[in-house]
């Protein structure tokens, strides 16, 4: 099945006009993930053909959530700390903004997908281990 939204979709949806530092191939990528998560969770009586005003909206936004990621991803590993006026400025910001908003677009993205969906998607906020001693 194709995928529901397109390159364009995500590049208007969130301003992303310079393909060098967003090139075709990594919306394609996330395009291509969110398509991939939402076919294990669509209702096989969901209407997609066409599709739906927001299913597309839905994976336009995991789309972009994906991409966010991506590129904190690519901004964790290519850490520059600025300096300006003796004032530092640090990646971390960077990193946390785009995570950050990764999140809250997925979020949203999930809310438009819902009606489109057999079951929500299992969202695990935390992975739990075994307790282990700190101190000796």
């Amino acid at each position: 099945m194709p995928s529901f939204t397109t390159e364009n979709a995500v590049r208007e949806k969130f301003q992303l006009d310079d393909a060098v530092l967003v090139p075709d191939a990594i919306i394609t990528r996330s395009i291509a993930d969110a398509h991939a998560e939402i076919l294990l969770l669509l209702d096989p009586h969901a209407p997609t053909d066409p599709p739906d005003d927001l299913l597309v909206l839905g994976e336009t936004l995991l789309a972009g959530a994906h991409l966010m990621r991506s590129l904190a991803a690519k901004d964790a590993a290519h850490q520059k700390e600025i300096a300006i006026g003796g004032h530092r400025i640090g990646p971390a910001r960077r990193f946390a903004a785009l995570m950050q908003y990764s999140a809250e677009t997925e979020n949203a993205a999930w809310n438009a997908l819902a009606p489109f969906l057999r079951r929500p998607p299992v969202r695990v906020p935390a992975a739990i281990t075994n307790s282990q001693p700190v101190l000796g």
